[in-house]
């Protein structure tokens, strides 16, 4: 009778372990769009917000239970083995391999397949036991949050959320509904990659796209007519810096069509500076977000990048801020950049200057 008993108290503990990874698992990466659409089919959307809100508590206290199932497993099969004539060693090395192999497959295999297929399924229909069983084992995740604040103010991150962090969320939120969308068509790759763009959008600086400063194609305030002609025929660019003396001093934006009206006039009597219009400057850390804004008040095409030094850093033009968005915007006029980083042999590589790491 011992032994049934055992046996059963086992099979238990195998499929208290089975239910709890699962819903580890599942609970670490789910379908907000799912979950909520299935606790609005069961009845149950109340749940909804407080899950999202508490998943963290409620994967620690899921995976508490699960490691106490695992050690139940534990502690039955050494009394099961422990009715027959073995050394302590063999004993311990049976155990642990018996143990193994079920864990294996009710902790790892199978709940890991249940919950990436019907993950959102598995949380919704014990959406009231796991609420409950958060509540019951409360002094547990107050702990776990206490460490948790404690290792993040030793690692220099302090205890407090970040002020972003509910942004966040609702950014990961947006994402999580676009990547559903993909997966049921909705959603094309290339509108993917354009909203993800948007997502992101805000958090890059002007630094991060600008034509760096020794890439700037401009021309000085005493070019001669033929000079200017040939450098925009060259550079195939619409719109040109002009600088006296050194690129740190720009004092305007030639503009190429506004040359049109120059070409009739005698070639020493041109001066660039009748024909340029005022630049327009921007710090280097400004968001793009606030840049769009800016080019769309001022009506103007292209500003200059200034560093902390109020030296030209760079410039950055609305297809710049716009690439940002659809990706490479290519005309007939510009040539193919080469690849950034080439493959020379099989353990040598060459990298452009300009290359992020």
């Amino acid at each position: 009778m011992t032994v049934w008993l055992t046996v059963a108290g086992v099979i238990v503990a195998a499929t208290l372990s089975l239910l709890f990874s699962t819903l580890t698992y599942a609970l670490r990466d789910f379908s907000r769009p799912r979950l909520s659409e299935y606790l609005q089919r069961v009845g149950r959307s109340e749940y909804f917000e407080p899950t999202v809100r508490l998943h963290e508590d409620l994967v620690f206290v899921t995976a508490i239970c699960r490691l106490l199932a695992n050690i139940l497993i534990l502690i039955g099969i050494l009394h099961l083995l422990g009715r027959y004539r073995l050394s302590e060693w063999l004993l311990y090395l049976v155990s642990v391999l018996l143990t193994g192999l079920i864990t294996m497959f009710c902790s790892v295999a199978i709940p890991h397949a249940l919950a990436e297929h019907m993950g959102e399924a598995v949380i919704g229909s014990h959406v009231k036991f796991l609420h409950g069983l958060r509540l019951a084992l409360l002094p547990a995740t107050r702990l776990m949050h206490a460490i948790d604040r404690a290792v993040a103010r030793a690692a220099g991150m302090g205890g407090e959320p970040a002020p972003g962090q509910p942004e966040h969320e609702i950014q990961q939120e947006i994402l999580s509904v676009v990547e559903e969308g993909e997966k049921e068509g909705v959603v094309d790759e290339q509108e993917r990659e354009m909203i993800e763009s948007v997502i992101h959008f805000r958090a890059t600086s002007v630094a991060q796209v600008m034509t760096a400063r020794p890439d700037i194609v401009a021309l000085p305030i005493n070019a001669s007519l033929e000079q200017v002609k040939r450098v925009i025929e060259e550079s195939g660019h619409s719109r040109i810096p002009v600088y006296d003396g050194t690129l740190d001093h720009i004092v305007g934006i030639l503009y190429a069509r506004d040359l049109l009206k120059h070409l009739g006039e005698p070639p020493e009597k041109f001066d660039i500076r009748s024909a340029m219009r005022p630049a327009f400057y921007v710090p280097e850390t400004k968001p793009l977000r606030d840049l769009l804004q800016d080019f769309r008040l001022q009506k103007v095409h292209m500003a200059i990048v200034l560093d902390e030094y109020g030296g030209t850093a760079g410039l950055v033009s609305i297809e710049d801020v716009l690439e940002q968005i659809v990706g490479d915007i290519s005309d007939e006029h510009e040539p193919q950049e080469p690849a950034m980083i080439k493959r020379i042999d099989e353990n040598t590589f060459e990298a452009d200057a300009r290359v992020r790491i």
